[in-house]
């Protein structure tokens, strides 16, 4: 299943550094030692680490997953996701490269 989430990070990095996205916010799992973290954050301009796991809802069950999520958004309305997303968690600010 790595694979397929790396490829879709790739993909989105490729849309986000082409202007074919403009904006995006993506939910994973904190797994920020992986490859596929890294190639997101590349591009990122802000990332929410929730405080608390955050709960999925399926009809008859609701479930947390084992380990904690982030938020990443990549877009020029930064001071917005962070007007929405503060009261989750805290919030990173990711300077790019120039």
């Amino acid at each position: 299943m790595s694979g397929s989430v790396q490829q879709f990070c790739e993909k989105l990095v490729q849309h986000i550094v082409r202007e074919e996205v403009t904006e995006a916010i993506v939910l994973v799992n904190n797994a920020t030692e992986t490859q596929w973290f890294q190639t997101l954050l590349s591009e990122a301009r802000a990332v929410c680490f929730p405080a608390g796991r955050i709960k999925f809802w399926h009809p008859g069950k609701t479930a947390a997953p084992l380990q904690g999520q982030a938020i990443i958004y990549f877009g020029e309305r930064v001071d917005k996701f962070r007007q929405v997303f503060r009261e989750l968690g805290v919030i990173g600010i990711c300077f790019l490269d120039a």
